[in-house]
């Protein structure tokens, strides 16, 4: 049964909108304070509310209502004896959705209370819809970009888990360095597919138990072009930043890296961000080509490479929440 909230300081008129509106399940505040609180607490499908009522008139509840997260949306509908349009106006700058004189007409009263409750609880469905399609495309894309990364992790025998705990390290670092949330999110999900272009390098590089000779390292390196490549022209921007990442996360601050051999903040920051937790994971990994670096040799490196191969800022925040790092990586592991 739909809510109806009276905020009405008169006892009569309560008591008639109560009869005249009885299909509906009625609540009554005589003060436009509690009629705010009642509001809260049984989240109504419609408030009548009086604009002439002592301490607190109509007009402040509703901005009061309209400021409010939680009853922002819910129609208000005024009810005035006041005579004249400046009233109205005022009603509608405020956010009141209709208004109803007094004395009542029953048939205007029933069909306008009628009419806004049916367009509340329409547009609060397709609210509700449209929310559930936004997180159903998001965790498709969220699936689909993992299994198109997870291609070029199969076909170098690495596990699947690189790209996870990558996306992850990426995300908390960039957050340590004061990435606006939604970009970090967006970084989380780009990330995965830092190393696409592997997808066109032969088995018998990426999976070589050896060194590779200098032919062989040449091939390699073109992974980052290759996986720029791939994304490059997608309309998406989440592809369009995984392009990027693809293309710099092999480029180091001192400007020795490859592709292109840029230095310090020519390279994106999500390129120098992606390079230091895909090197962190990495050492830390199994490979076809060595064994598992041990915690302490890892931090080491890192000590070593800064402002060499990493952003010193960035390199310095893995350093200080090491440990934290290793948790992350942790929990991400393979059991």
């Amino acid at each position: 049964m739909s809510k109806i909230l009276i905020i009405d300081d008169t006892p009569e008129y309560i008591e008639m909108l109560d009869d005249i509106l009885h299909e509906y399940e009625i609540y009554a505040a005589k003060d436009g304070k509690k009629g705010i609180q009642l509001a809260e607490k049984i989240l109504p499908h419609l408030i009548l509310l009086d604009i002439n009522m002592p301490e607190i008139n109509g007009y402040e509840v509703c901005r009061r209502i309209k400021s409010n997260k939680i009853l922002k949306n819910i129609p208000i509908i005024f009810l005035t004896a006041n005579e004249g349009t400046n009233f109205e106006e005022i009603g509608f700058e405020v956010g009141a959705v209709d208004y109803i004189s007094k004395p009542f007409n029953t048939p205007v009263l029933k069909a306008r209370v009628s009419t806004h409750i049916n367009l509340y609880k329409l547009q609060t469905n397709l609210e509700r819809e449209v929310e559930s399609s936004v997180k159903e495309i998001k965790k498709l894309n969220s699936e689909m970009t993992y299994l198109a990364a997870s291609i070029a992790e199969m076909k170098s025998k690495e596990t699947g888990q690189h790209l996870k705990r990558v996306s992850e390290i990426s995300y908390m670092l960039a957050k340590y360095y004061g990435m606006d949330l939604q970009e970090a999110e967006k970084l989380k999900m780009a990330s995965i597919l830092h190393d696409i272009g592997k997808v066109a390098i032969p088995d018998s590089i990426l999976n070589k138990p050896g060194p590779l000779d200098e032919q062989e390292w040449c091939l390699m390196k073109k992974h980052s072009e290759l996986g720029y490549d791939m994304l490059r022209d997608s309309e998406f921007d989440l592809m369009k930043l995984a392009s990027l990442i693809a293309l710099e996360h092999h480029e180091r601050w001192d400007g020795t890296g490859y592709p292109k051999g840029l230095k310090e903040e020519e390279i994106s920051l999500v390129g120098r961000i992606v390079s230091v937790a895909d090197v962190f994971d990495s050492l830390l990994d199994k490979r076809a080509y060595k064994e598992p670096w041990c915690e302490e040799d890892v931090r080491e490196y890192f000590i070593q490479a800064e402002a060499k191969q990493f952003d010193p800022l960035i390199n310095k925040i893995l350093l200080e929440n090491f440990e934290t790092f290793l948790l992350i990586r942790k929990s991400l592991e393979e059991g």
